[in-house]
């Protein structure tokens, strides 16, 4: 398989998901926008809550595919779990950093 079809693949696969892909971005611009004017130091809760957050949508993410999490038992589907833990840590740091400043 070459690197078209295999782009053709995720792209179809991506589509009825592109909604929720421009929804997470346009909440990501409003925390900034939010959060520009505020000062001060970065609160030290900000990476443990998004851990938290991180987890909890790896843990879920199985759930919200139709499968369970006793069916992630190779590498790759650890691999892959451990990647939306990781995604999703990520992206409520930067959704929680601009707009979670001790005054």
């Amino acid at each position: 398989m070459s690197i078209q079809q295999i782009l053709v693949v995720m792209l179809y696969t991506l589509k009825p998901y592109l909604w929720l892909l421009g929804l997470a971005i346009l909440l990501l611009l409003v925390s900034f926008v939010l959060g520009r004017k505020k000062r001060g130091p970065q609160s030290a809760m900000i990476w443990p809550v998004s851990g938290v957050l991180g987890l909890a949508a790896a843990l879920a993410a199985p759930m919200l595919t139709g499968s369970q999490l006793a069916y992630v038992v190779t590498t790759t589907d650890w691999l892959a779990l451990m990647a939306v833990g990781v995604g999703a840590t990520l992206y409520a740091y930067l959704l929680l950093r601009p707009l979670w400043r001790r005054r």
